[in-house]
């Protein structure tokens, strides 16, 4: 029976091994022909025209696979294709779909995985199953003790070397398939140190770990090389991975942190030669885990040096992050914004969890200086109002970091309200965008949130009103002073929408005001003077706004004035008039209500 099941397996598999000979005959057919079609004269007529509409479906047929335009360009012109016969191609399929029904140029990760899988799929599952068949084999053979150590780690090694060469060979006429064959001998090389390391102590772990890397440097200049993204990116996981696989009895963080400052200038000069941006955050959320146990109180002694790594690549991240900022089309910028947020807030946790309490205000403050003037700067060069949103933003959470490292309670919410209002103002003095101003004036949230509990009636009673008063009267005044400054260049530009934001803002700090005069009058006067004094305030105010709204006319003025009488009529109605004394009740309603009947005098006509 188990020969009869073998015989029939042999023979699928003879079938299979058939249908894939013919297969690639037909592939290389194809090749050849269109090689030869690629290099006709232009006067050759409808034999051009034929091979370039066979070159428009190949091009949707990627597409449709998943792949890039990058991969599809650097394949075409390495089998003969000229760059303009290329060219051509793609504005042709753009042509032909339309502007919307063009194909995207790249698909979702799920699809192009999936797209991935399904080409020569047969090629992968073989080396899936190779692998797990040398596993097997290996072990089968050490249980055995058919090889002794030295010559069982030989043995992978030398599988390794051997697995990379052949891939180094493959890629060259098929891409997919020798990027499968460079993985697999890395990994094998990876798998055989460990092995070495854990099971029979060869190698140091510095040893070890060179042996490692020099793989994955292979792996990656295959990948620069043939224009293979997703090479690159294999070949930063098994470097980044290679530490763990040393087995060091006491690991240095200075040396992990050196090893990882290397594959990190590695990964940048790859993502620049091949122009694959996922790289850097990639590397980026590698240096993250790795910070995690340093993060959280570890390191000891050697948390000083680990800090200045940490800088350091801050440092390199920013530079790397503006150049490509700078050389990327507007199209792509906003993944490398997101990769220097990222790397912003890397550097950030680093400063606040591992810099001496009596650095930190001093770091942060300087990094502040270098993201605002780099914001500055690239805005300037490019234009980009989500630059300043980046890395202006980035460069405010250090200042606010910086800020609460010095400052605590009161003084610090006073900062805060000053700091906001001076990024408001100044983001709309070097961008000159209403719409940025009006995303920039959400960061009063910060202040506003802050100073409500100064509002409360505790804190003007315990005798500690001055913080209080100087909290709520700061923030009031930093409303007002940044509406005024956009009311003024509303009127300078004719811009509506500062001049709603303006609007926006003084409303909000007149109510902080009122906020205020409310608790001011509690505190020097007694309650039912105190509520009748500060009522009597608001509806004039009231009655002010209302009937300059109708004289200019402003319609957003009318609605405000009545929206404070409407809230004066509603207080005194469900409120103060179950709360005061019979004659405060009698004073406050009288004269409340010969305010409201004598706005029927005021800036009348006489009628004839």
């Amino acid at each position: 029976m188990a020969s009869l099941l073998l015989g029939a397996l042999i023979i699928v598999l003879f079938i299979q091994l058939g249908i894939l000979r013919r297969r690639i005959e037909q592939l290389e057919r194809t090749l050849h022909t269109t090689k030869s079609t690629a290099v006709l004269p232009s006067t050759q007529g409808d034999a051009t025209t034929a091979a370039r509409a066979e070159l428009v479906t190949y091009v949707k047929d990627q597409y449709a696979r998943g792949a890039r335009r990058l991969e599809i360009e650097a394949a075409l012109i390495e089998h003969g294709w000229a760059p303009g016969d290329v060219a051509a191609a793609f504005t042709a399929l753009t042509s032909q779909f339309g502007q919307r029904e063009a194909p995207p140029v790249s698909s979702p990760a799920s699809d192009a995985f999936i797209a991935w899988l399904r080409e020569d799929w047969l090629l992968k599952l073989g080396a899936l199953l190779l692998l797990i068949a040398l596993g097997w084999f290996t072990t089968y053979a050490f249980m055995n003790n058919w090889i002794g150590p030295a010559g069982r780690i030989t043995l992978g090694l030398l599988v390794g070397v051997l697995v990379l060469v052949l891939g180094a060979w493959r890629i060259r006429s098929y891409v997919v398939q020798g990027g499968v064959f460079l993985v697999v001998g890395s990994t094998t090389i990876l798998l055989s140190v460990f092995a070495a390391r854990i099971m029979y102590d060869f190698f140091t772990p510095t040893t070890a770990l060179i042996i490692m890397f020099l793989s994955t440097v292979f792996v990656a200049t295959q990948s620069v090389v043939y224009r293979r993204p997703p090479l690159a990116r294999a070949a930063l996981v098994l470097a980044a991975i290679a530490p763990l696989l040393t087995a060091a009895a006491d690991p240095s963080a200075v040396g992990l942190f050196t090893y990882l400052l290397v594959i990190t200038v590695g990964s940048v000069v790859v993502a620049t030669y091949s122009g694959d941006r996922f790289l850097l955050p990639l590397s980026l959320i590698i240096m993250s885990l790795y910070s995690l146990p340093f993060w959280s109180g570890g390191g000891g002694d050697e948390r000083p040096v680990l800090l200045l790594f940490a800088l350091t690549f801050g440092a390199l991240y920013f530079v790397v992050h503006a150049g490509s900022v700078l050389r990327g089309s507007p199209s792509v910028r906003q993944y490398d914004l997101a990769s220097a947020a990222l790397s912003g807030l890397f550097l950030l946790f680093w400063i606040m969890t591992v810099a001496p309490t009596e650095w930190q205000s001093l770091l942060l403050s300087a990094w502040t200086i270098v993201y605002l003037v780099g914001s500055y700067l690239l805005f300037r060069a490019t234009g980009d109002a989500l630059i300043v949103y980046v890395y202006a933003g980035t460069g405010v959470a250090f200042l606010a970091a910086a800020t609460a490292a010095e400052l605590s309670g009161p003084a610090l919410v006073i900062a805060y309200a000053i700091e906001t209002a001076a990024v408001v103002i100044l983001t709309h003095v070097v961008v000159r965008s209403s719409a940025t101003a009006v995303t920039v004036s959400w960061l009063f949230s910060v202040p506003l949130i802050l100073a409500l509990p100064f509002l409360e009636a505790g804190e003007w009673r315990d005798g500690q009103f001055r913080e209080a008063l100087a909290v709520v009267a700061t923030t009031a005044g930093v409303l007002v002073i940044t509406s005024m400054y956009f009311f003024a260049q509303a009127r300078l530009t004719s811009d509506v929408v500062l001049r709603k934001l303006a609007g926006i803002l003084a409303i909000v700090g007149s109510v902080v005001v009122y906020a205020l005069l409310w608790r001011i009058s509690h505190l020097l006067l007694p309650e039912s003077l105190a509520v009748m004094s500060v009522l009597v305030a608001y509806t004039v105010i009231g009655i002010g706004s209302y009937i300059s709204g109708l004289r200019q006319p402003e319609r957003a003025l009318q609605v405000y004035g009545g929206c404070l009488i409407g809230f004066v009529t509603l207080r005194l109605l469900f409120i103060d008039v179950w709360d005061m004394e019979m004659s405060g009740r009698i004073v406050t309603f009288a004269l409340i209500g010969v305010l409201l009947m004598a706005t029927a005098f005021i800036g009348r006509k006489q009628s004839v």
